[in-house]
């Protein structure tokens, strides 16, 4: 049987509970969560490079994107609850996760409006580059981690990025030396990337190295989203519904990530956390299918998505208040609201794939 790159696609996304249940464990778990994710992100180059060679299929257009967003949130969302060893500093702050997360939620949004419209629709060259920054962002704060829980004058993390580094430099030297081709942009922005991170964290330490790179990783994102916003300005202006694609806008791409973040770390019961990765992940896969649809000028029901995305501003938004105003300690009314707004997402990814499966398996 053929190895297709959907089938790539689909067990990167079946495997990526695996990493996101190990990064929180001790040192043994977390380098088998780090050779994981490095895996995992050489599947996501595999499947690139097979989607090419075989050309693109509807399915793998919906899969793809999803997968890496996916990724993104199960790698990212732990990091939100660890404390970095030796300090009293979060590795990965609530308050950088939300812009970032809230600027794939606010893109997948304006994406589909543009669709709809037929609105011109740039991706700046950051836009592209994005999710492979953050794919070693996730390897770069995990072997910071590792190497601070082991010493904090651990080399271990200066080893993985020089490493890593190296990669992308010995494929230029090979492709400039004795390789068919030169090598592309991308191949010299990982290498320089890297090579820095290398550097600052041999040269700043731990402390310094964790800084720089999550506001570095946080920035970028937020940065790479700004084109999507220029152009959707640009095409609802003075447009007829643009007030009310703009209040969507914000409730789906602002207030719904980070009503489901800010209860982060807030309650010890088991699964929350798992909860609030899987109400995250359905709502980017939802998205996912949303642009899809719109590629395709169907458009899911306007209302609907409103009255969902309201339910579950309220209830995880509730949940935090609960938590932080430490209301009714005895009885668990902030993880009742949460699996309530999580059970939303559910219910909501359920309709919207089962309804439309014959846009994205129908080419199958």
């Amino acid at each position: 049987m053929k190895i297709t790159a959907n089938m790539v696609t689909v067990a990167r996304i079946v495997l990526m509970p695996i990493p996101g249940y190990l990064l929180y464990q001790g040192i043994p778990e977390l380098y088998v969560a780090l050779v994981a994710i490095i895996l995992l992100g050489i599947t996501d180059w595999v499947d690139g490079r097979m989607a090419r060679r075989d050309g693109p299929t509807v399915l793998g257009g919906l899969l793809d994107p999803i997968a890496d967003k996916i990724f993104i949130a199960v790698c990212f969302i732990p990091f939100a609850e660890r404390v970095l060893p030796g300090t009293e500093m979060i590795v990965f702050p609530v308050w950088l996760l939300i812009p970032m997360f809230c600027r794939d939620f606010l893109v997948t949004s304006l994406r589909t409006s543009l669709s709809l419209r037929d609105a011109p629709m740039r991706t700046s060259m950051l836009a592209k580059f994005k999710t492979a920054i953050q794919m070693t962002a996730v390897g770069y704060v995990l072997a910071i981690v590792i190497g601070a829980l082991h010493s904090p004058d651990s080399l271990i993390p200066f080893y993985v990025f020089a490493s890593a580094a190296a990669v992308p430099i010995l494929y230029i030297l090979y492709q400039l030396t004795i390789g068919p081709r030169k090598p592309g942009l991308r191949s010299g922005t990982m290498a320089g990337l890297m090579s820095a991170f290398a550097a600052i964290n041999f040269f700043g330490g731990t402390t310094w190295s964790i800084g720089i790179l999550v506001y570095s990783v946080t920035a970028l994102t937020v940065f790479s989203g700004f084109s999507y916003l220029v152009d959707t300005w640009s095409a609802l202006k003075g447009k007829p519904g643009g007030v009310r694609e703009a209040g969507r806008f914000i409730l789906e791409g602002i207030l719904v990530p980070t009503a489901f973040l800010l209860p982060i770390g807030m309650y010890d019961t088991q699964g929350m956390s798992t909860l609030i990765i899987l109400a995250i992940t359905l709502e980017l896969a939802t998205g996912g299918l949303a642009n899809l649809l719109a590629s395709r000028k169907i458009q899911l029901r306007f209302k609907w998505m409103v009255i969902k995305s309201a339910l579950e501003v309220l209830l995880a938004g509730g949940a935090f208040v609960v938590g932080h105003l430490e209301m009714v300690p005895s009885f668990p009314a902030g993880e009742i609201l949460l699996s309530l707004a999580t059970m939303v997402a559910v219910v909501n990814a359920l309709i919207s794939f089962v309804r439309h499966r014959s846009v994205y398996l129908g080419a199958i």
